[in-house]
């Protein structure tokens, strides 16, 4: 029999809903991403251009291991979701038990290699010369960490399931709080540097591990750990359901490893030190859209499950105005504030030239943020109605394929400031995509509201 917050999920009305589910997910989000854009404050105005170039060194392996993680987490809370509208919370259990146990044995494995062979991993990823020791020191800091950072990730997810997205917020608002005053502790007050930076977000994650336990250990949790049964086969299909959100974490990876390639050659540090500015006003606004996104899934997967097929793109609307409205508002301040944003982040005299490149770069990606919000929720939509093959295909075509054959094609066409052209042009192609699927799903619903 379906409790009272299952209930809520599919009789409720949508707008409420969404208002519910997507608000503290989004504000986690951007709680989040301002901890990230925190850290570079600190680093860029207190340890330099350097060490705001090693960190964007670190972000193509991060991309790729939180995309595993990001793929499990949401092909995962998919199916526990599905589970749970058709009332078969055991199974939801099953499904909870063994993604988690599986991510924190994969995630500690993680850990160890990070541990004992931190500059192998990072000269992997284009790391040389005095770049190489400080990304090296990064991560090896996170690596004490990363199985804290898997667990909380992943029981966010689930949480959202399990009707409790206010605490989500919660568990996302208080590590980026004291992620902030860490920060100023161990860079601006001790002076760490990049290990500082490393030792303020690990530590955060802590707080917001503990947040997200509080709840499955207590009597209210419905999604508890039993002991997994079968053959782990579940975790297949979760791949499956969430290969898109690896496809779009792991992919920006690779997207930020050929800009810093590109612009190492082209230009120098001083390049990829500009870019990495740039790249985190667009992570803000990408975080924006994937909060709204994983805040409507588990609405749209627990309605799909329960037969509700109208209401499912009632959600998809939703997400697609709000998604909209925040990119018009990202936009318009980019355009408009460029060089006060950039400032932020370097105010030194010698790092003017920076500031320079990171200013010329914003001129071109502004645009992007009216575009990126659209295909994210509808890939979105698709992961929570099951159909993994179109939501892999969106974020295929968006994440991965067109964008770096178009950055390989206009680079060698017109050099460095050709790649920053080519990303625009992938987002405006991914949403004609994402409007055919649309169109041809959106007939096969018609009277399929039972």
């Amino acid at each position: 029999m379906a409790t009272e917050d299952e209930n809520s999920m599919i009789v409720n009305g949508p707008v409420g809903l969404f208002v519910r589910f997507a608000l503290p997910s989004t504000l986690g989000m951007l709680a989040i991403s301002s901890a990230s854009i925190i850290d570079g404050i600190f680093v860029g105005n207190y340890v330099g251009a350097d060490a705001l170039a090693a960190l964007s060194l670190t972000a193509p392996f991060f991309g790729l291991v939180f995309g595993v993680l990001i793929m499990l987490a949401v092909g995962s809370a998919v199916i526990a979701g599905q589970h749970v509208g058709e009332g078969r919370q055991d199974s939801a259990n099953d499904v909870f038990s063994q993604a988690l146990v599986f991510v924190l044995m994969l995630f500690a494995l993680l850990a160890c290699v990070l541990l004992l062979f931190p500059e192998q991993v990072v000269r992997l990823f284009g790391a040389r010369g005095g770049l190489l020791d400080l990304s090296a020191e990064y991560v090896w800091v996170l690596g004490w960490f990363l199985p804290v950072l898997a667990v909380d990730l992943l029981l966010s997810h689930f949480l959202r399931v399990d009707g409790r997205p206010g605490l989500v917020l919660a568990g996302m608002m208080i590590p980026a709080v004291g992620n902030v005053a860490l920060d100023y502790i161990l860079i601006a007050w001790f002076e760490l540097g990049v290990t500082g930076a490393a030792l303020a977000t690990g530590l955060s994650y802590v707080f917001g591990l503990l947040i997200m336990l509080s709840h499955f250990l207590s009597a209210r949790a419905r999604l508890r750990f039993v002991r997994p049964s079968g053959s782990f086969r579940s975790l297949v299909q979760a791949s499956r359901n969430g290969f898109s959100e690896f496809l779009n974490e792991s992919s920006g990876g690779l997207i930020v490893f050929l800009f810093n390639w590109i612009l190492i050659v082209s230009i120098g540090t001083e390049g990829v030190a500009a870019f990495t500015i740039v790249n985190y006003m667009l992570f803000l606004g990408v975080l924006l859209f994937y909060g709204v996104s994983e805040g409507v899934v588990p609405l749209i997967s627990v309605n799909h499950g329960a037969g509700k097929f109208v209401r499912t793109r009632s959600f998809l609307n939703c997400a697609i105005v709000f998604n909209l409205a925040c990119g018009m508002l990202l936009a318009a301040i980019l355009f408009l504030w460029p060089r006060e944003l950039i400032s932020l982040f370097l105010e030194r005299e010698e790092t003017e030239g920076v500031v320079e490149l990171a200013v010329e770069f914003t001129r071109v990606v502004w645009f992007l943020f009216l575009l990126n919000g659209i295909s994210i929720a509808v890939s979105a939509y698709f992961t929570g109605t099951g159909q993994a093959g179109k939501s892999a295909l969106i974020a295929f075509a968006r994440a991965l394929f067109l964008p770096v054959a178009l950055i390989a094609l206009f680079w060698q066409i017109w050099g460095y400031m050709g790649a920053f052209y080519a990303l625009p042009l992938a987002e405006f192609a991914t949403l004609l995509l994402c409007f055919v699927l649309l169109r041809k799903k959106s007939r096969s619903l018609l009277g399929a509201e039972l």
